[in-house]
């Protein structure tokens, strides 16, 4: 296995070899221009250099794959040859000490071979896969730094001095010259716009500067001229070495480190941005040198002015695509926007534009798909995914093509219907709606029965732009009744909602300003009645209004949200009444239940409320007994694993109701429950029918069996409770006994019982 530390280590050791190459190539020319040194002193100096880049792109290979490994191979050869040249330039400079840069047929043809195999390795590097059109835009964009490059490059072919006499070494210099200009300009673009593939980014950033050793030897080679060690040559092919080797270690330390180089940009190692720089850069940079050569001469050559034409052709033709390309940008986000991405049908705010630009009768219906998110925590995310779009085709095809079905929200389906529809009337479609989930949905290789619960609304003759309110009031008023069931919207919906924002409204002031009260009521035990618990009941006294009876406010606040402000002070003030009836009465103090509703057990911080209650109030858990309702943990998911975090706590947990529900005995084995209080209705027929007292029997029956308490509700005369009694109930609750008190009379109560 190889040692990611080795290469590194060996990549880091040859650039630092290159640099010091490099300050002795500096130590040298200097100490020539001041003291007499050898001519050649300078030349192993840069055979050095350049070996010791060529050995920095076989590390480069050694930790390199497929494609990547390939271009520092081939780019370490090509630095080979450049090598070679350079032995062989020496050769030529002591042959003709005389010519500012000497290169004999040999040389140039090793020089052109070096250069050729460079632009090849970086041609042959891959880029990222594309589209045709983004692979027509990209190759639009490289036409462009091309001919801006050419611009550039004949400008400067021309001005700088060829320091060679005419001829085959003044031919190679122009060749060699133009294929590193070209070399550069590859990688530029390589690493700019096209992607580097499996090459480091930030490594072709460091071989592009490259491209200006050749023009850079060229201005040099005058003032070398007057002394002989010192040669332009000699001069930039350290420098190559350096950035050559630094390339190297760059591309060893992004292998090693497990970095991804594929579509690298301006960056190094940042990800390819949409658009690229290049292009304008190279058009600035055309633009600015055109002006320059125009102020000095006074005109601009034609050669120039072809290519300005050539470029601002290719601008435009590129400009044009950009913005067909921005066009169709355009059109899909606005698609997008529009459309739902899970069941491809419209969303809200399609459907609610095309509602607001009817101008006709229209008929809309609102559907929720029944207990939809217990089946998502049941089965999963992909399963319930895949629900919603099984829904959605079944709802499309129920109302056929000439209607609109949009996907409102999670579960909830809107659809919307011309007056000459088959099934315009209200009534009609939410009842077709539900005849259409009846049959089981598909769903991978399981058959699964969701029904849904529907309201729906009618614009008569003319359109109605608040309509999709209007069902959604209709749709929420069948589901407080229950599920599987549909409601057409009525005006007394509209003052019924007016009244709940405004109840709701007046509940937040009124939990702010202290407006509610807590009752107790008794919690005997049989047969003598003697106070055994109390269970708080929460009373809403507005300031300067009439009582508001808990089932009106419980509801809305359950609704809102409130609730669980609301549940939060009732708890807190109980526990505190508890803890100063413990306080003043020790052992005879009652325990005390609160009731917690649904959506206070959906909240994963009421455990640790209530935890904090107890301990403010210093009451022991055990007094204490939570309420809840069979449906609020039928579902099971976060409310049943609150109830499990509560019951840790050591607070009793008590099934309200019990009986009324559809999976009481299942409950049973899944829910922490203490104590089962069984609901009134199986309390009012005793002493009427053997049935009636055998269901209430088996309900004392199971409890007894299993362990539990169990506390009859609703007792409202002497005989049911002598009979509760005779069937096992210990103990119970109801107005026969007392109705709810203030926490004083409780406490009088208890002083009473005491004497």
């Amino acid at each position: 296995m190889r040692s990611p530390s080795r290469p590194v280590r060996a990549a880091g050791l040859i650039a630092v070899a290159s640099g010091g190459w490099m300050l002795v190539a500096v130590f040298l020319g200097v100490l020539g221009v001041r003291t007499s040194v050898p001519s050649w002193a300078l030349w192993p100096v840069a055979w050095g250099a350049v070996f010791s880049a060529a050995a920095g792109c076989l590390v480069a290979a050694y930790t390199g794959t497929d494609a990547g490994r390939a271009f520092w191979r081939r780019l370490g050869g090509a630095i080979a040859v450049l090598g070679l040249g350079s032995i062989s330039q020496t050769v030529d400079t002591t042959r003709h000490p005389d010519e500012m840069i000497a290169i004999g047929p040999l040389s140039g043809a090793l020089y052109f071979t070096a250069v050729a195999l460079a632009v090849l390795a970086l041609l042959r590097l891959p880029g990222r896969r594309r589209s045709w059109r983004a692979s027509v835009t990209l190759w639009m964009d490289v036409a462009i730094v091309g001919v801006a490059s050419a611009l550039v490059l004949l400008q400067l072919l021309r001005v700088l001095p060829i320091p060679a006499p005419s001829g085959p070494a003044a031919a190679a210099l122009r060749v060699i010259v133009v294929g590193t200009a070209c070399a550069a300009v590859v990688a530029i673009v390589k690493v700019g716009m096209s992607g580097t593939g499996p090459v480091c980014g930030r490594a072709l950033w460091m071989l592009s500067p490259v491209g200006l050793l050749p023009p850079l030897a060229m201005v040099l080679a005058p003032a070398f001229q007057r002394w002989a060690h010192l040669n332009a040559s000699v001069a930039v092919l350290p420098m190559l070495g350096v950035l050559v080797a630094l390339a190297a270690r760059a591309q060893t330390g992004a292998d090693t480190a497990g970095a991804a180089p594929v579509g690298q940009g301006l960056g190094g190692d940042l990800p390819q941005r949409t658009v690229s720089r290049i292009p304008y850069v190279s058009v600035g940079v055309t633009a600015a040198m055109l002006l320059a050569v125009t102020l000095r001469a006074g005109y601009l050559p034609e050669r120039l002015a072809a290519g300005a034409v050539v470029l601002i052709v290719l601008v435009l033709v590129r400009q044009h695509a950009a913005l067909r390309d921005n066009g169709r940008l355009a059109d899909r986000l606005a698609d997008q926007a529009r459309y739902d991405d899970l069941t491809g049908l419209p969303n809200r705010r399609y459907f609610t534009d095309t509602l607001h630009r009817r101008t006709a009768g229209t008929t809309v219906a609102v559907c929720d798909l029944d207990d939809f998110a217990a089946l998502n925590d049941r089965l999963g995310d992909g399963t319930g995914d895949e629900i919603l779009r099984k829904a959605a085709e079944r709802i499309t095809l129920t109302v056929g093509g000439d209607a609109l079905v949009a996907r409102l929200l999670g579960d909830e389906f809107g659809v919307l219907l011309p007056a000459e529809h088959p099934l315009a009337d209200p009534e009609r479609l939410a009842a077709v709606l539900l005849q259409a989930f009846q049959a089981p949905l598909p769903v991978g290789d399981h058959d699964l029965l969701v029904t849904v619960t529907a309201g729906s609304a009618d614009g008569r003759d003319e359109a109605v732009p608040d309509l999709l309110r209007r069902a959604e009031l209709a749709l929420q008023a069948a589901q407080r009744i229950g599920t599987n069931r549909h409601q057409q919207h009525t005006p007394d919906l509209d003052t019924s909602a007016q009244h709940h924002a405004d109840l709701a409204a007046a509940l937040r002031r009124g939990l702010e300003s202290g407006e509610f009260r807590l009752l107790y009521q008794p919690i005997v035990e049989l047969p003598a009645g003697t106070l055994s618990a109390v269970e708080a009941l929460v009373r809403w006294h507005p300031a300067g209004g009439r009582p508001v009876s808990p089932t009106e406010f419980i509801p809305v606040a359950e609704q809102t949200g409130l609730i669980v402000d609301l549940g939060a002070w009732i708890l807190d003030k109980a526990c505190a009444d508890a803890a100063a009836w413990r306080h003043r009465h020790g052992d005879a103090a009652p325990r005390i239940s609160v009731n917690v509703s649904a959506r206070q057990l959906l909240d994963p911080e009421l455990p640790a409320l209530v935890s904090a209650v107890l301990a403010r109030h210093h009451l022991p858990a055990q007094q204490v007994t939570l309420e809840i309702t069979e449906t609020a943990v039928f579902a099971g998911g976060p409310a049943l694993n609150t109830v499990r975090a509560l019951r840790e706590l050591g607070v009793g947990i008590a099934l309200d109701d019990f009986g009324t529900g559809h999976s009481s005995l299942t409950l049973l084995r899944t829910c922490p429950v203490t104590t089962l209080k069984v609901d009134k209705s199986f309390i009012d027929e005793l002493n009427g029918s053997p049935q009636q007292e055998a269901i209430a029997a088996s309900l004392s029956g199971i409890a007894t069996t299993l362990g539990l308490g169990a506390v009859a509700e609703g007792v409202e005369t002497q005989e049911q409770a002598d009979r509760l009694h005779v069937l096992g109930y210990r103990f119970a609750q109801g107005f026969h006994f007392a109705r709810p008190l203030p926490a004083t009379d409780i406490d009088a109560c208890l002083l009473a019982t005491a004497a």
